[in-house]
C-alpha cells in the first residue's frame, strides 16, 4: 500500500490511540482511503494481542445493529433487544480474559449512523464505572458522520473520543508518486503517463486514491484498445471527453 503523509500520520496515530484507549473517529472525503488505511492498520496488527471485528455498515434500528454485532462475534440471537445488548457488551468486556487478546471494534462508512445506534456505541463503553477500556472502538465515515455526531443527544458519545484525525485528499506530488508506485508495483513502466496526463488526474480525482484509480484503469483500457504506448496529455483529453462521467469536465493544463 503506498501511504501518502495524511494515510501515515492516520496509522502511527491509530496505534498510540490503542495505548491510550477511549473511542477513536476517522473522518474525511468520499474515496480519501479511509477504508484502506484502516485496514492496512488493521491488519498489521499482531494478531496475538488483537481481535479485530469490523462491522461494514452499521444498520438502521438498534435492534439491527445489535443483532449484527451478535452475528459477527459468532454469538446465538435473542429475541429482545435488552438481551441482544448485554450479550454484545459481555462478548467486549469479558474477550481479553477469556480469549487473551484485546477486542478491537471497528464501525466502517459509519456516515448512515442513526443517533440511537450511536447512542448505543457509548452505551457499550459504559461499565465498570469506567475504571478501564475493556475494548477499543474506532469509527469511521464521510463528514456526514460529523453533523450526526453534532446533535446534542449525542454529547455524552462526543466526550469520550480521546483520538479524532481527518484524512486528506493527495496533494499533486503524492498523485504522482501514488500512480508511479503501483505501475512498478505491476510490472509496468513508471513513466508511463506523462507529467500533463497526471495533473490533469489529480485536477478531475482532486487527490482521491479510488478516483485516480477509476482514471488510470479507464485510461489503460482505452489505450490498450487503441494501441497506445503512453498516456500523454492529449490522449487523456480525448478519453475524458468520451467518458461519460467526465465529459463535461473541459481541458485544462
Amino acid at each position: 500500500m503506498y501511504e501518502a503523509q495524511s494515510q501515515r500520520e492516520l496509522r502511527e496515530g491509530l496505534e498510540m490511540w490503542l495505548d491510550v484507549g477511549g473511542i477513536a473517529l476517522v473522518a474525511g472525503p468520499c474515496g480519501a482511503g479511509k477504508s484502506m488505511t484502516i485496514r492496512h492498520f488493521a491488519y498489521s496488527l499482531d494478531h496475538n494481542k488483537y481481535a479485530v471485528y469490523i462491522v461494514p455498515s452499521p444498520t438502521a434500528t438498534v435492534h439491527g445493529f445489535l443483532r449484527l454485532l451478535c452475528r459477527i462475534f459468532g454469538l446465538e440471537m435473542k429475541h429482545y433487544t435488552v438481551d441482544l445488548f448485554h450479550a454484545a457488551q459481555s462478548f467486549l468486556v469479558g474477550h481479553e480474559q477469556e480469549k487473551g487478546t484485546h477486542p478491537i471494534l471497528i464501525l466502517d462508512d459509519a456516515e448512515g449512523l442513526y443517533p440511537d445506534v450511536a447512542d448505543v456505541l457509548r452505551r457499550l463503553t459504559v461499565y465498570d464505572l469506567d475504571a478501564e477500556d475493556r475494548f477499543s472502538l474506532l469509527v469511521s465515515g464521510i463528514e456526514n458522520l460529523l453533523q450526526v455526531l453534532e446533535l446534542g443527544v449525542l454529547a455524552p458519545l462526543r466526550t469520550r473520543f480521546s483520538f479524532g484525525h481527518t484524512l486528506r485528499p493527495f496533494g499533486l506530488e503524492d498523485t504522482k508518486s501514488y500512480i508511479r508506485f503501483h505501475l512498478k508495483r505491476a510490472g509496468g513502466d513508471e513513466s508511463l503517463f506523462s507529467e500533463q496526463a497526471i495533473k490533469r488526474i489529480f485536477h478531475l480525482s482532486q487527490g482521491r486514491p479510488r478516483t485516480i484509480n477509476q482514471l488510470c484503469i479507464g485510461a489503460l483500457i482505452l489505450g490498450a484498445v487503441r494501441g497506445k504506448d503512453r498516456i500523454d496529455g492529449p490522449f487523456f483529453n480525448a478519453f475524458i471527453a468520451d467518458h461519460p462521467l467526465y465529459q463535461n469536465q473541459g481541458v485544462t493544463e
